[in-house]
């Protein structure tokens, strides 16, 4: 049977944006885990209430990775760069905040995140994230 042009270009977009989507979702599962990683790494050698005030170096690092990632995978295929890094950016910052403060509740047995820290972790994400994109853009010429 004949597809509309409505439907056909439906089904094109929609597949555009999920694998758009997959590969926002990957690039932030991916800075997610290295955060996590990462931050036991450091519980390993300091105690909590350092790395928590190395966190926010970590966010940084790993936000300005996920937006780089992300449009070293999408290339053209996003119109706004800057807005969705920026997103996936923040993205990272609170699931890694959720990740984080759940296994160190398990660990210490208090919540040692609070929502500073989460304040703290967003805007760092946020700013980190852009400059990741940036430099992804400049490198290839986005």
């Amino acid at each position: 049977m004949n597809q509309s042009f409505l439907e056909t270009y439906l089904n094109y977009v929609l597949s555009k944006i999920d694998r758009v989507a997959l590969k926002f979702m990957t690039s932030v599962f991916v800075s997610v885990l290295g955060v996590v990683i990462f931050s036991m790494f450091l519980t390993t050698f300091l105690r909590i209430a350092t790395v928590v005030k190395v966190l926010p170096l970590v966010i940084a690092f790993f936000s300005a990775m996920t937006a780089y990632y992300f449009l070293d995978k999408v290339r053209n295929r996003v119109k706004r760069k800057s807005l969705v890094s920026t997103l996936a950016g923040i993205t990272t910052s609170i699931v890694s905040f959720c990740v984080l403060n759940l296994i160190f509740r398990q660990l210490v047995d208090i919540w040692v995140l609070g929502l500073v820290d989460l304040l703290i972790f967003l805007a760092v994400g946020a700013f980190f994230s852009e400059i990741g994109a940036s430099v992804a853009i400049r490198y290839f010429k986005l």
